[in-house]
């Protein structure tokens, strides 16, 4: 599928991770797996992700120090991200950091494919 949009997980949980990328791969998506913030930045430049959800705590770099390089890389909002996270207080602080939507763990899959088609539109309509 050539418009077939791709999606970066990044999440320590293995299971939590393979289960949304089974799901996502179930809804039409292309999917790659990173398991901390270090590895997500690799696949960024590599993959050329539409969208990466993101978890917040994680080893070697955890999600909001990811997300600050991959603003200072590819400028501010470039790639729409999805924070994935039990923490809902820190909701305001990636807010002003530019993310696209915020989903509190657990959570449900369908209003997760809701959000992710949500973040997804603005790119789909550009320029038409």
């Amino acid at each position: 599928m050539p418009d077939q949009k791709k999606i970066l997980v990044v999440d320590d949980e293995q299971q939590l991770a393979l289960a949304l990328k089974i799901r996502l791969q179930a809804n039409g998506y292309a999917v790659v797996v990173a398991h901390d913030g270090q590895q997500a930045l690799e696949l960024v430049e590599k993959e050329h992700p539409d969208l990466i959800i993101l978890d917040v705590l994680m080893p070697v770099m955890d999600g909001y120090s990811c997300l600050r390089e991959l603003n200072t890389r590819l400028g501010r909002g470039k790639i729409p991200i999805l924070i994935l996270t039990a923490r809902e207080r820190m909701k305001d602080l990636f807010e002003l950091e530019g993310v696209a939507d915020y989903v509190i763990k657990p959570f449900d899959h369908d209003d997760l494919l809701l959000r992710i088609d949500r973040a997804l539109k603005p790119r789909n309509s550009k320029g038409l």
